[in-house]
């Protein structure tokens, strides 16, 4: 089986393909220019590095959030697009199960996305080699309200932004690769591709404003 890895949920755009869970090709990319305008750029680019045809895709996995809703956005909705198009079935994975899976901890590890005002999206998962258990789910809160949940033993932070968490005990810088995830297939959700919609795990800023506004 063959398949196409994307994660744009955050500044460092990952990208794969996998055969049979083994990764053939992949592009892993951190560059000052919207995704917008470099995904279908690589993701083609992916294609001639690996010697294939869109075609020959089994399955579409891309990272549903949370993360930066411009990004989410404009992965989910490529993904959502090529598996309409090449007829072939589309799942998702959490972005931060992404980072997560990335470290060659294999004990609790706790990854971290900036989500401003003193607040993270975070999760905690437990690994042992192919397996994990989701130690806390998928959530959106401040830094403090996290250590509060983590007992002593989960000290192992993992993130992307280095200068937001640079003063974090424990903290390890740790660039996002999807082209890790596939082996975790309980990590892994199968979505409709006309029901299928991104986990922001919180309003918009814009969304914020209007509800503010209109209380």
């Amino acid at each position: 089986m063959k398949s196409l890895l994307i994660d744009t949920s955050n500044k460092v755009i990952s990208l794969a393909i996998n055969d049979d869970g083994i990764n053939i090709a992949e592009i892993n990319a951190n560059v000052a220019r919207p995704h917008s305008e470099t995904l279908m750029v690589y993701i083609n680019h992916l294609f001639d590095y690996a010697g294939l045809d869109k075609s020959e895709i089994d399955r579409i996995i891309v990272a549903r959030g949370p993360g930066s809703y411009t990004g989410v956005r404009i992965g989910v909705t490529v993904a959502k697009t090529l598996a309409f198009s090449l007829k072939t079935e589309l799942y998702s994975v959490s972005s931060l199960f992404v980072l997560a899976a990335s470290s060659d901890r294999r004990d609790v590890v706790v990854p971290l996305f900036d989500a401003r005002r003193g607040n993270v999206f975070t999760a905690a998962y437990k690994f042992d080699g192919d397996r994990f258990e989701e130690v806390e789910p998928p959530g959106h809160m401040s830094f403090d309200d996290l250590k509060g949940k983590l007992k002593d033993e989960y000290a192992c932070f993992y993130g992307n932004s280095t200068e937001q968490f640079k003063n974090v005990d424990g903290f390890n810088h740790l660039t996002p690769r999807i082209a890790d995830v596939e082996r975790f297939a309980e990590a892994l959700k199968q979505e409709s591709v006309h029901e299928f919609v991104p986990e922001y795990l919180r309003v918009s800023e814009a969304e914020r404003n209007w509800m503010d506004k209109n209380q």
